[in-house]
């Protein structure tokens, strides 16, 4: 007899009892393997004929008794593959050289905006000192 793990992140085994005896799919860890996969399955709270045995992780302890657990169909997943090509030395030197050359035009960019603001906030000091200047002589001449 196998043995399956099925988690829970509540505190109660109410998604248990409210599809036992039906199909559904869900996420089983196989013990013995430590595989987790999905799969079509039937849950009882007793075992019967051709269930395995099922422990049912809570979000805060295991469940008192097992569970049990038959599993209808295996559902695999199908995995991406990505074929990578090589290309030709001449387009990568190509490429790495059009690469280079938008990051130096980024950083051009990115030297002149830095330049504008910087500007900008000499500017606005400039004229708080003027005007923190004008008050003081406009405070002297008035005394």
């Amino acid at each position: 007899m196998k043995r399956y793990w099925f988690f829970i992140a509540g505190e109660t085994l109410d998604p248990l009892t409210e599809v036992e005896g039906k199909v559904t799919t869900n996420v089983l860890l196989d013990d013995e393997t430590k595989e987790q996969f999905k799969a079509k399955i039937i849950v009882s709270s007793t075992p019967q004929e051709g269930y395995d045995e099922m422990l049912v992780q809570l979000r805060s302890h295991l469940a008192p008794k097992p569970w049990y657990v038959k599993v209808v169909e295996r559902e695999e997943e199908e995995e991406e593959i990505t074929i990578f090509e090589s290309a030709r030395l001449g387009a990568r030197r190509g490429h790495m050289l059009r690469s280079m050359l938008t990051e130096k035009e980024a950083d051009e960019v990115k030297k002149e905006v830095m330049q504008k603001e910087l500007e900008a906030r000499r500017k606005q000091r400039q004229d708080i000192v003027k005007r923190v200047l004008g008050e003081d002589k406009e405070g002297k001449e008035s005394k």
